[in-house]
């Protein structure tokens, strides 16, 4: 009886890891190719992150930016700044940051030339 009932307990998880891989493979097309990107560097950012803070984190690689600074309006925005500030670590969000985020109808502060406008964004370098 006891033999029997591992033997259950085998199969239903055999069943169950066999009906989440199928709901997976059946949102994303495939198995295989969902363990890839996975394991891929930087994937899920295009997917997972607003595209706002796609274009910040971009700017932020590519400049090699230690620092950002949020503008006051895009700062209290708790849906762009999360994710800005999560995705472009170890670079931090300060108050005097190499980079000046703001959203595009905003005026940029003096000495601050315009890097980069994309989806409701500028991308500003301050001194």
């Amino acid at each position: 009886m006891e033999g029997n009932h591992s033997f259950l307990s085998y199969c239903f998880g055999a069943v169950l890891i066999a009906a989440v891989a199928f709901t997976v493979s059946y949102r994303s097309a495939h198995v295989t190719m969902l363990l890839h990107n996975l394991s891929t560097p930087r994937s899920g950012e295009v997917e997972v992150l607003p595209p706002e803070a796609v274009s910040v984190l971009d700017c932020v690689r590519q400049s090699g930016a230690k620092s950002v600074q949020l503008s006051k309006l895009l700062a209290d925005n708790r849906f762009l700044a999360q994710p800005i500030t999560e995705s472009i670590y170890p670079a931090l969000v300060t108050d005097q940051g190499q980079l000046y985020v703001s959203y595009l109808s905003e005026p940029l502060p003096a000495g601050c030339v315009s890097l980069k406008e994309a989806k409701r964004v500028r991308i500003a370098a301050c001194r």
